[in-house]
């Protein structure tokens, strides 16, 4: 067998063998680029969906918690505590349910809490309307956004 001959069939195979042209392989990373950069944007979406529903059930516990602290106060029995003192006149109602601002020692960071007591709702004289507000900023990719809130209420009745 030449040396010619050898050369020749193997020039003939590679000849014959199916490839992808530079176009066709630019067009393909092109598609590869816009895919991966749909799916990173997804993530990030996801991301601050679930950082905002975390964000929300934290503000929510924190409004059941100060909630269950004010209906402590009105069934205790202490002296200062009691039924009658579920009001903001009262000193030492106001003094253990502050208006608590953001950075406050008692909150996570980024929340703040205020109490609302309302006597004689729709002039139920035996009643008091209890609404615990949780404020908080949600962040988004942009930073953080407006003043969001989480309420919970109750009313409470004397016996």
């Amino acid at each position: 067998m030449s040396k010619n001959g050898a050369t020749g069939r193997v020039a003939s195979a590679v000849e014959g063998e199916g490839g992808f042209t530079l176009p066709e392989a630019l067009v393909a990373i092109a598609f590869l680029a816009i895919g991966i950069a749909a799916v990173l944007s997804s993530a990030v979406v996801g991301i601050s969906g679930v950082d905002g529903a975390r964000r929300s059930t934290t503000a929510l516990f924190l409004a059941e918690q100060r909630l269950e602290e004010v209906k402590a106060f009105a069934v205790s029995k202490e002296l200062v505590q009691g039924w009658v003192n579920v009001d903001f006149t009262n000193a030492t109602f106001n003094a253990k349910f502050p208006a608590e601002p953001y950075g406050a020692v008692s909150l996570p960071p980024g929340y703040r809490r205020t109490v609302t007591i309302t006597n004689n709702p729709g002039g139920v004289a035996t009643a008091k309307q209890v609404e615990i507000w949780v404020f908080y900023r949600p962040m988004t990719p942009a930073g953080a956004v407006t003043e969001t809130a989480v309420t919970t209420a109750t009313l409470l009745v004397s016996r």
